[in-house]
């Protein structure tokens, strides 16, 4: 058998649900994506992106040299069958054009139909069953009508990942999940997100503030993140309550969408966490969509990112480039970028007691808070897209050479 080296890669086909700046919601991975899609163009690889959403996208978006192949919208469909057709449409994608690598992030399951010669690599960043974890949610606790399509959701991500050329995760602790639920994970190598630092720093400094922010000059504790538990939601308004007993000027300010009221707080059950004279010192901003979130990081006091466990935390990497002191938990995805008493403090997961220390040390030294932001500035620039997409690029050719040999 001759063995044909590998080149290359100059094609790829990249299928995603949020893309930010096309569709109208994304999380991390639409921020992380539209930040390293271009990169890789302007490394010299073409770049197919095929977008599945529900509503229309938005057409003012500049894609900077991605292409635009395809875009699906499902509507009403119900998600049991619109997990398995949306594989489906991502094999016939495929199937029209010569790709030298697809890449696809595991949530959905999008590459679950990929016949195994495709060469397709695997982004874990956070699978459905991943999600459940952290939140503490069982099959048991999901209502009845959507038990069937997470259990879809669950065969097609753990398909895709299995049958993989190569996996790339964003963390060593995603890397560490992911080996304990598949015995059989394909070889792996590690390549963390990135954000667009250039734009975060500009932003930071010329756009204006977000809609609701609180007026005046008393220290502001930002928490940035959907308001879930497994985004330590509780933990951070259980530490405002120390906090605002050592400094009752201060406020809270909570930036990002609310649960599902299923089975995460409320807003009224969160007040209920603090004592009363501190409920009028929070402030609920929602998701926010625009620069102005950069500006908000910027004229906060300290910025919090409590999550339990982290894949990686994109968030606490734009909190360093927007130049805010930044505390965050340890054991899973920040620690692959932070460093306590660094570039940050950290604190043990679900400690609201240390979390409030690290809060109250921040307000109480700025000294400290210079210095920790002085050098956060300075290493996030190793987060660039430019840096990490020359990193993915060498991983996947790497991995599915190795695989075809």
């Amino acid at each position: 058998m001759v063995i044909r080296e590998s080149r290359p890669a100059r094609r790829w086909l990249v299928a995603t649900t949020e893309y930010a700046g096309l569709t109208a919601y994304t999380g991390g991975i639409g921020s992380h994506y539209a930040a390293l899609l271009p990169a890789i163009v302007e490394s010299g690889t073409a770049v197919d992106l095929m977008v599945f959403s529900t509503g229309p996208l938005k057409a003012s978006a500049d894609l900077r040299g991605v292409r635009l192949a395809r875009h699906v919208d499902l509507g009403r469909m119900p998600r049991v069958f619109a997990l398995p057709l949306r594989a489906l449409l991502v094999r016939a994608a495929a199937a029209r054009s010569d790709y030298d690598r697809i890449f696809l992030a595991e949530w959905g399951g999008l590459g679950a139909a990929l016949p195994r010669r495709a060469p397709l690599v695997t982004n874990l960043a956070t699978s459905m069953r991943l999600a459940n974890e952290i939140s503490g949610l069982t099959p048991e606790m999901l209502p009845r009508a959507t038990r069937a399509a997470v259990a879809v959701q669950n065969a097609l991500e753990g398909r895709q990942i299995t049958r993989s050329h190569g996996v790339v995760p964003i963390s060593r602790a995603m890397l560490l999940w992911a080996e304990c639920q598949y015995p059989d994970l394909p070889p792996a190598v590690v390549v963390r997100n990135c954000i667009d630092v250039a734009a975060v720093v500009d932003a930071a400094s010329t756009a204006g503030l977000p809609v609701g922010w609180p007026e005046g000059d008393a220290p502001v504790v930002l928490f940035l993140g959907r308001l879930e538990r497994r985004k330590g939601v509780t933990d951070a308004v259980r530490a405002f309550a120390e906090v605002a007993s050592r400094h009752p000027e201060a406020r809270l300010v909570l930036a990002g969408a609310s649960g599902d009221s299923r089975f995460e707080p409320t807003k009224e059950a969160l007040l209920e966490l603090l004592p009363a004279q501190a409920r009028e010192r929070v402030f609920w901003l929602g998701h926010v969509a625009d620069a102005s979130l950069y500006r908000g990081i910027r004229e906060a006091t300290v910025a919090i990112c409590p999550s339990p466990w982290e894949g990686f935390g994109n968030v606490a990497l734009e909190i360093k480039a927007a130049g805010c002191p930044l505390v965050c938990t340890t054991g899973s995805g920040f620690d692959d970028f932070c460093v306590d008493g660094e570039d940050s403090l950290m604190v043990p997961p679900a400690d609201a007691a240390a979390l409030a220390g690290a809060i109250i040390r921040f307000l109480g030294d700025s000294h400290l808070r210079d210095r920790l932001t002085r050098t956060a500035s300075q290493r996030v620039w190793q987060f660039a897209p430019g840096v990490v997409a020359a990193a993915l690029v060498s991983a996947a050719d790497q991995l599915v050479a190795s695989s075809r040999r």
